[in-house]
């Protein structure tokens, strides 16, 4: 099975999460590590959900992580051109779920990886390729390895998400808030009688609205943080005065942003609302929470990446999406480098597809990573770039 026969297979493989079932993306894996003679670990969290690795022993003490998560959304209800599980090839791209997020990615660190240890080479530092559960949800699968290896060195993390061959050093926090106002029932012609939870919930969207001017921050290369109301749901019927509103909020930060000091605030803001009556009762609720990161343009593993693509420190990026590093690496003490072959803008969009051409540029692009990381000496190789290996 070559290359891209390879990662057809995975796209073959439906591990939409939920439910995930990654687990199946694990025994392709495994199937190909016995065939090639590669050791490998498997962490089971659910009887059909695990996480994947398999560790090659360098020269030195270093420690270089190439991780990436095997779920992704489901194909939606969207038609497609080709079909979601296919692996479809059509005018040099490669279709699927998955494809840009993040398969591409994920077969090509496996497989620089195995091409190493096919041929003997011995990497400067020891490397170790991870595959988890759960990105798209809730980072089980990261959150599982963390627990059972507290204590693990990780000098270096690569993470293979979506990025069009770019080099991006960080991305942005992501908070998702439920918030709920209650008041109380009554006639809706008698509505003197009750406590309308939807009007009170247009003042809490007000306060966000407020806190979105005042919280307002950018930090290159990851841009500027943001704040959105993107659901609301209330009401009993038409003639019932409403006791409850919710809504849900996607804030998006960015260094040295803290949520927790966004949440502190807003309850403050919305307890003053209490005493002015102007609410009656409220909650919030954290639904995900995880920070920004990142990475010193002087750190090894950028300047590595940044000699492999022949580039500047201009040509350092940031991404909204956050990623598992967010789980690994909460406070940016490891140095990450996010590189993929995938297009972000192609993520959870109907008709996936990835570069047949970035797909072996990345290949291409890990295994030079994985053999100059923890060099003394500056990067020989010759340099990645564009639609072409120069």
């Amino acid at each position: 099975m070559n290359d891209i026969q390879f990662l057809q297979h995975l796209l073959q493989i439906d591990s939409s999460n939920p439910p995930g079932n990654e687990h199946l993306v694990t025994e392709a894996f495994i199937d190909r590590c016995k065939e090639k003679g590669l050791p490998y670990k498997v962490t089971f969290l659910e009887p059909n959900r695990s996480n994947f690795e398999v560790t090659i022993q360098g020269k030195s003490t270093k420690q270089l992580f190439l991780c990436g998560h095997m779920d992704t959304v489901s194909p939606g209800s969207e038609e497609w051109d080709y079909s979601p599980f296919s692996g479809e090839i059509a005018d040099g791209r490669i279709y699927g779920r998955g494809a840009s997020d993040m398969k591409s990615g994920l077969a090509g660190m496996f497989l620089a990886l195995e091409d190493s240890f096919l041929k003997g080479e011995v990497p400067p530092a020891t490397v170790t390729f991870l595959a988890t559960a759960g990105e798209e949800v809730d980072s089980c699968g990261a959150r599982a390895f963390l627990k059972e290896n507290e204590k693990r060195k990780i000098d270096a993390l690569v993470i293979a998400e979506p990025t069009d061959e770019k080099i991006v050093i960080g991305h942005k926090g992501a908070l998702w808030l439920e918030i709920t106002v209650f008041g109380k029932t009554s006639h809706g012609s008698m509505p003197e009688q009750g406590i309308n939870a939807v009007d009170h919930m247009l003042k809490v969207i007000k306060v966000l609205d407020e806190m979105k001017a005042e919280w307002k921050a950018m930090k290159a290369p990851l841009g500027k943080s943001s704040l959105a109301v993107t659901m609301i749901e209330g009401g009993v019927q038409t003639n019932v005065i409403p006791d409850r509103c919710g809504i849900r909020a996607d804030i998006r930060t960015v260094p040295p942003q803290s949520h927790s000091n966004f949440i502190e605030l807003l309850k403050t803001k919305l307890d003053q609302l209490i005493e002015a009556n102007e609410i009656y009762k409220y909650t919030v609720n954290p639904l995900l929470d995880r920070p920004s990161i990142l990475t010193k343009p002087s750190e090894d593993i950028i300047q590595i990446a940044q000699r492999l693509k022949g580039g500047t420190t201009a040509n350092l990026y940031g991404v909204s999406y956050y990623t598992d590093g967010a789980v690994l690496n909460p406070r940016s003490e490891i140095p990450t480098l996010i590189y993929g072959p995938g297009d972000e803008k192609l993520a959870h969009q109907p008709n996936e597809w990835v570069s047949i051409d970035a797909y072996r540029r990345s290949i291409q692009f890990y295994k030079q990573l994985i053999m100059n990381y923890g060099k003394e000496k500056a990067v020989q190789s010759s340099p990645v770039q564009g639609g072409k290996v120069k």
